[in-house]
């Protein structure tokens, strides 16, 4: 519900994103939802590929792996 009533219901889904690289399941619905719209506003090819850096960064490190 909070994500159709700020409106990122729309974007489409990927392999990654902004709120999966800020802390994954660590963080609360809202805080993901805040995200979510931080990454609308700020679309962009570069913003993606950071993105994607930082994903890559973060698979390899194991941050927030718990098992």
């Amino acid at each position: 519900e909070l994500r159709t009533r700020a409106g990122v219901h729309r974007l489409t889904p990927g392999l990654t994103g902004w709120a999966q690289v800020n802390g994954r399941d660590e963080l609360p619905i809202p805080q993901k939802v805040a995200l979510d719209v931080e990454y609308q506003h700020r679309q962009s090819l570069l913003f993606d590929l950071q993105i994607l850096a930082l994903t890559v960064i973060k698979v390899v490190r194991r941050d927030g792996v718990k098992h």
